[in-house]
């Protein structure tokens, strides 16, 4: 587990994502985008759940894990995962509007498609 402060794995109108500028607090295609992207990224299990301590129903989350054993090739995925995973709170904070997220976009050099 983890924790899901990153809003990019969350969708909870009574929490994590209260407020969005872009009113998207309650849309779950950003969760379900980052569980895909965490599969493709080499995720050792990725999960959808909801409830989240705020009610069954009320919010929908992402978690994933990472094994790490030791080998170059865990060490890739753990690379490409911890990059996928916060990279979508960005790109989700950037389609909503947030001039702090464009600014870190850029200075990370962050690729975001809705991003001139």
């Amino acid at each position: 587990g983890r924790d899901h402060l990153d809003a990019g794995s969350v969708a909870s109108p009574n929490r994590e994502t209260e407020g969005m500028m872009d009113g998207s607090d309650p849309i779950a295609d950003w969760p379900i985008l980052n569980a895909l992207l965490n599969t493709a990224a080499g995720a050792t299990w990725v999960s959808v759940h909801h409830g989240g301590g705020v009610g069954i129903g009320y919010s929908i989350h992402a978690g994933m894990v990472v094994v790490c054993d030791g080998t170059r090739e865990a060490e890739e995925r753990l690379l490409r995962v911890l990059t996928t995973d916060p990279g979508t709170g960005v790109m989700r904070h950037v389609d909503a509007g947030y001039d702090i997220a464009v600014r870190t976009a850029k200075k990370f050099g962050i690729k975001i498609p809705m991003m001139k």
